[in-house]
């Protein structure tokens, strides 16, 4: 059977698991939120926490395992902190990736565009060429008829 614990020493791991769970979910606000490209990082956020937490019960606890009021405790951490951390990092990416994006916009797009009108003209002229060869009609080959067929 499990040691019991006081009240003062399980308030101490929840809050121990608290900062654990908020570590990762600090992690976790830096890769998507939403789309098909937050599956994973929300894969790893909750093995990461469940590592972090097993590992600290292992280690630290007074349990000496891992009990239902620790992983509530990491996961209300990492949720908090995920959901507070997340805006103010997304603004500060917003910030950061403006003057590449100004760039793209105003410099490498004109210039994919007028690539890609001369990749156009040449393909055209291509196809001109090579019509202007072909004046000949090419008929088709006659088939051999089979035994019986009304073709």
């Amino acid at each position: 059977m499990a040691p019991l614990v006081l009240p003062w020493q399980a308030g101490q791991e929840i809050l121990a698991c608290l900062g654990l769970g908020a570590l990762v979910g600090a992690a976790r606000s830096l890769a998507p939120g939403r789309g098909r490209g937050a599956i994973l990082p929300d894969a790893l956020l909750v093995g990461l926490v469940l590592l972090l937490l097993q590992s600290y019960a292992a280690g630290y606890s007074q349990a000496g395992s891992l009990r239902w009021y620790m992983a509530g405790a990491g996961a209300a951490g990492a949720g908090v902190a995920h959901a507070l951390l997340a805006p103010v990092v997304r603004w500060i990416l917003q910030l950061l990736l403006a003057p590449g994006r100004a760039l793209v916009r105003w410099a490498l797009a004109p210039a994919a565009r007028a690539c890609g009108e001369h990749l156009r003209q040449k393909q055209q002229a291509y196809r001109q060429k090579r019509t202007a060869k072909k004046e000949k009609k090419i008929l088709q080959k006659e088939r051999r008829m089979l035994y019986n067929s009304n073709i």
